[in-house]
């Protein structure tokens, strides 16, 4: 009997991997069958080529045709077909990435993340503001859920999610020109043009790749008229409306970018890969709604904008040598980030609560008590991660009963961000003769006139370095044991400089905090036979702790530690009839120990920091299945079921407040973590006709995808102002249809997304004091069409 396990792509099978992962679907699917079967689904997640059937770990993925077939563009557009994954959704380019229900808050700011976003070989994650790269032209896109910290690191606590690019293909000149317009129901009208050509310079050895795209996406949010905040609260005592801001389709947003790769196939064994990548996303306004004034509609005093530009650069050797396969990786990304967000609400909320202090107090001169300020707020973050990472691997293609991989991880990111809060006429408020007098106390003159009332400015650095290692070994040609480790030794600073606006200064500089440590995997995977396998696996991921910058009045801790989740999970990979049948079934049990939580400090004003819970368990199943029901039609589908909650009560104690009074936070135990949906489930079919029209095969495509309730923030901890409780975000379920035509120098198609308009709260934000609703895209039509040359 041959050895089912060793029946894997090896090295030589990379080639293969890019020609058949433009047939991939959703792990366990395919957009396509052959004769009579399944394709096979090919995936690099354990940093080799592999059939993803004959890899024991639970795995979503799509390739490019899927990608396509199902007009996936951004984060929105495909987390919502992969069991475990889900989103929170802010303004553009405000993400988090969780899997498996990993998350501590709704909003967190400064945070290691908890899940890993890669794009090639690079993780280019940032906690609550994940970049989106725009799916153009990509090779393949995996979901790893589950502790990836052996392979992956830090960030890969819970899971990754890696977009892998189209790389240069030396054998062949290929080109597309693809042309697409929406419009939007209760909205505008949208386009998106994107271009490919793949040049070979020389032949079977050198070849250059590059990729165009500009898109703008439909504004379907109308900013309304509304009086003061105010004047909401007692009519006819506001001192102003929004009648000047009043627009509609406010949220329109224009997403352009470039790709271009050369790729030099020195000699048949060693091959090396030049890749840079901008992308620059402008947005007139950002996508959420107030509650409690009308369908799709915002309520905003000031302007809104928003602008995300950020770059990659990277360089990748391949090299296949007798004792192993080499590959080296350096990358750098640079990201900024800006935004202009109405902050009226929140002032208005923020000098109510706390008036009493008067150097918070908006209001006029002679009118102490709050008044009834407008103000907007500025954000601008820079960013800079650079990696290098070095592996070694036994041949793909050996014999032996042994498997092995060790590597070397290097990557430096530092963060700059400055964050600036202005309410218009400031200068004739109570708070600034206050800070006004304050400053010529302290040196010696007043403050000249000024809209600015409160600046902040972190400054953040992580340096990690790692190594790490796996070793198979196969007991039988049907029962094999890996086991995994990666030690890592990380230093984190973080510096804060706060001031209203002038000599009222806090400091709390370069705090530093240095960590090691080890984390394990150990996995057993046992082969039926060539079409079925079960595993059971225990994994660890860790998120680095860190120390609070705190004023003097603070009454949080100083540090807090890094958190641990291990997993305990079983699975089922099996193939059935004949390669006509695909059913993966994931089941596991996660605890989460002193995981770390960010919150307002309940001493001091404008003081956020963090602090540990004492843990969370998450059990959870994920399963995936597909049909081929004849050579013309396939079905497939996904579901998963999580319940993450705290495992214990904590009660936190802060000592006491100025009134002798005690500050102590209590979590009870069982209370829901956030932005995880109790349970998931997508159903999908497709239809490719034998025959021909118009030269082209005609096929077709309708996804139900439905997303259950989650809530927005774990019960009594928000690192934000607001007097909000934590909201649950109802359950929704949304359908996609696209049908056209493929040929082989054109294909055409029509379709329409979020099919019976449903609106869905994505994200129920507390950030600005009223809560503002995320909300997905009305109905939308589109036509597009492709050109091939």
């Amino acid at each position: 009997m041959s050895d089912p396990k060793r029946e894997t792509p090896g090295r030589d099978s990379l080639g293969l991997a890019a020609a058949i992962s433009a047939t991939l679907g959703v792990a366990g699917t395919a957009s396509a069958q052959t004769s009579g079967g399944l394709e096979t689904i090919v995936v690099t997640a354990t940093r080799r080529a592999e059939n993803l059937q004959n890899v024991p770990e639970s795995i979503s993925a799509f390739g490019t045709e899927a990608i396509e077939m199902r007009g996936l563009k951004q984060m929105d557009d495909y987390a919502k077909f992969i069991p475990g994954l889900s989103l929170g959704v802010r303004e553009p380019g405000g993400t988090t990435i969780v899997f498996r229900g990993v998350a501590s808050s709704g909003l967190q700011f400064g945070a290691v993340s908890s899940s890993a976003l890669y794009l090639d070989e690079q993780p280019i994650t940032q906690s609550g503001r994940n970049p989106d790269p725009r799916l153009i032209d990509i090779e393949r896109l995996e979901a790893l859920r589950g502790p990836q910290g052996t392979l992956y690191g830090a960030s890969s606590q819970s899971g990754t999610l890696r977009i892998i690019t189209n790389k240069p293909d030396p054998s062949e000149f290929d080109g597309w020109v693809d042309l697409q317009g929406t419009s939007v129901a209760e909205g505008g009208e949208g386009y998106d043009a994107s271009v490919m050509f793949n040049v070979p310079l020389i032949a079977d050895r050198l070849a250059l790749r590059f990729v165009g795209f500009t898109a703008e996406d439909a504004g379907f949010i109308d900013n309304v008229l509304s009086d003061s905040p105010l004047g909401q609260l007692s009519p006819g005592e506001g001192t102003f409306t929004n009648a000047d801001r009043v627009a509609e389709d406010v949220n329109e947003s224009h997403t352009k970018g470039a790709r271009a790769a050369l790729r030099w196939d020195a000699t048949d064994d060693v091959d090396v890969t030049l890749t840079g990548l901008i992308q620059d996303l402008e947005a007139g306004g950002h996508g959420d709604v107030n509650l409690g004034v009308g369908d799709l509609n915002q309520v905003r005093f000031e302007d809104e904008s928003l602008n995300d530009k950020w770059y990659q650069l990277a360089l990748t050797l391949n090299a296949s040598t007798s004792f192993g396969d080499l590959i080296l990786s350096a990358s750098y990304f640079d990201r900024d980030f800006r935004y202009e967000a109405d902050a009226t609400d929140y002032e208005f909320t923020f000098s109510r609560n706390y008036a009493t202090y008067v150097f918070y107090d908006f209001s006029g001169v002679d009118e102490p008590g709050g008044g009834d300020p407008r103000g907007f707020a500025t954000n601008d973050e820079q960013t800079e991660i650079t990696t290098f990472e070095a592996r070694l691997q036994s041949p793909a293609d050996s014999e032996s009963r042994w498997a092995w991989l060790v590597g070397a991880f290097y990557s430096e990111e530092k963060g700059h961000t400055e964050f600036d809060s202005f309410i218009r006429n400031y200068e004739d408020t109570q708070s600034f003769y206050y800070m006004s007098y304050l400053s010529y106390i302290y040196n010696g003159h007043f403050l000249e006139p000024t809209e600015r009332w409160f600046l902040g400015r972190y400054d953040t650095e992580l340096d990690q370095i790692a190594v790490f290692g796996e070793l198979s070994f196969d007991l039988t040609e049907n029962f094999t044991i890996t086991a995994g480790a990666r030690w890592f030794d990380y230093d984190r600073k973080f510096a804060q400089i706060q001031d209203q606006p002038e000599g009222f200064r806090t400091l709390d500089g370069d705090q530093a905090t240095s960590e090691d440590g080890t984390v394990t995997k150990l996995n057993m995977t046992y082969h039926f036979d060539e079409d079925r396998l079960v595993y059971a696996t225990y994994s660890e991921g860790f998120r680095v702790g860190g120390s609070n910058p705190l004023k003097v009045d603070s009454v949080l801790p100083r540090d807090y530690t890094s958190d641990e989740l291990k997993n305990y999970e079983v699975g089922l990979k099996s193939e059935w009839l004949d390669n006509t049948v695909r059913f993966n079934l994931a089941v596991y049990f996660m605890q989460w120990d002193d995981f770390a939580v960010q919150l307002e400090d309940p001493q001091a004003l404008f003081q956020l920091g963090f602090v540990n819970l004492a843990s969370a368990e998450i059990p959870g199943v994920e399963a995936e299945f597909a049909v081929t029901l004849s050579d013309n039609w396939q079905l497939d589908g996904a579901l998963s079921w999580n319940d993450a909650e705290t495992s214990e009560e904590t009660t936190l104690s802060f000592g006491v407040d100025q009134n002798g009074d005690p500050l102590e936070l209590f979590v009870p135990k069982g209370e829901r973590l956030p932005l995880t949906p109790d349970s998931s489930a997508t159903l999908g079919i497709e239809y490719r006709s034998s025959g021909q029209l118009f030269n082209a095969q005609p096929f077709g495509r309708f996804d139900v995808a439905y997303v259950g309730e989650s809530v927005n923030s774990l019960e009594g901890i928000e690192s934000v102002v607001s007097g909000n409780d934590p909201v649950v975000q109802d359950s929704y379920t949304t359908g996609d249809l696209r049908i056209g035509l493929d040929g082989d120098a054109w294909s055409a198609s029509f379709f329409v997304d979020n099919v019976w308009d449903e609106r869905a709260e994505l994200f129920v934000s507390n950030r600005w004091a009223v809560q503002r609703v995320s909300v997905n895209p009305p109905r939308t039509y589109g036509l597009q069409a492709r050109f091939k040359f």
